[in-house]
């Protein structure tokens, strides 16, 4: 199943995601049709598309002169049929919502090739459940990126149960090929790996909260400024192996665990948030005060931290590319 060789991306989606996923394949000299809801929302997309560009040529990550080549790679269409008709892999990055997906791959999966692999975006819906209206969903699985994707390496590879193994390794091959960091989940789970633990970080957050034990700024700091540094380089496996062995865990778990959160349900505390409108930036208030220039100061923040994570990433494969010197 699948012989053929991927060099057709049609990407479904034009938004936060949808674009700079486009873009990356498109940087790769992949050939790419950017689907999108309507032709203001898809040159908004190539605008932005040209920003990051321009950003990636100040930063070193490429030439000057890769720019207009990334760009011819690019069509754009508000046509699904059109933009799938010869597409090798095709990548839904829509809203979250699952009905909304279910009909978008009926939709591609009768217009793109019989070969075609379908992958979704979606960051907590399993595969089963978007599969289960496809014919074929043996060659469905998501891929699921994480923002800004051109920046950020991981990619979530979860299967359906029906899905062919040699779907999953080839798209796996494809994001090494990319320079990415694709890791397989061995089954389908909500949420998948990394958001499963991030919404166990966010749960016990809001518990300290809660119960009084901290401020929602005291808690923010206890992990930028502690394990959140080590979580740059290291794993949480790979700490505890190092650092304090497992005994040491066992130990400390047995005064911690027992007063830790394990409720299936939102706190009172984020409940109240949402009712009163308190969202975070959006809305300009949560815990903190979201002005103009605290906003702009956060994102210029973050979006540094993920250069050079981004730089040591393109360092450390430049090193493990090099031909080894041999030994004397």
């Amino acid at each position: 199943m699948n012989e053929e060789k991927i060099k057709r991306i049609a990407v479904i989606g034009a938004g936060m995601m949808g674009h700079s996923i486009a873009q990356e394949f498109a940087q790769n000299d992949y050939d790419v049709v950017l689907v999108g809801r309507s032709q203001n929302r898809l040159e908004e997309s190539l605008n932005q598309i040209r920003k990051n560009l321009a950003e990636m040529v100040q930063l070193a990550f490429i030439h000057s002169d890769d720019i207009k080549p990334t760009l011819d790679r690019i069509r754009t269409t508000t046509s699904i049929p059109d933009g799938v008709s010869d597409a090798d892999l095709v990548i839904e990055a829509i809203v979250e919502e699952l009905e909304q997906k279910r009909d978008l791959f009926s939709q591609v999966e009768a217009a793109c090739p019989v070969h075609s692999i379908i992958a979704s975006n979606t960051s907590s819906i399993m595969p089963g459940f978007m599969a289960e209206t496809l014919e074929h969903p043996e060659r469905f699985l998501v891929a699921h990126y994480f923002n800004p994707p051109h920046l950020m390496p991981l990619v979530e590879i979860v299967p359906n149960s029906k899905t062919d193994t040699s779907v999953i390794e080839k798209i796996y091959t494809l994001y090494k090929t990319l320079g990415k960091k694709p890791i397989k989940c061995l089954k389908e789970a909500p949420g998948f790996i990394a958001n499963r633990i991030q919404v166990a970080i966010w749960r016990e957050a809001f518990n300290i909260v809660q119960k009084g034990i901290a401020t929602p700024q005291e808690v923010d700091m206890a992990v930028k400024y502690s394990f959140g540094r080590r979580f740059g380089v290291a794993g949480p496996f790979e700490i505890y192996e190092h650092n304090d062995g497992y005994d040491l865990t066992l130990q400390c778990e047995k005064y911690i665990l027992p007063d830790m959160d394990t409720s299936q349900q939102s706190y009172d505390l984020l409940l109240d948030m949402v009712s009163k409108g308190d969202l975070g930036a959006k809305s300009g208030k949560g815990f903190y005060e979201w002005t103009e220039a605290f906003t702009k100061n956060w994102r210029a923040r973050m979006y540094q931290n993920l250069v050079e994570h981004r730089r040591r990433d393109l360092s450390d494969n430049q090193e493990a590319c090099s031909p080894k010197k041999p030994e004397i």
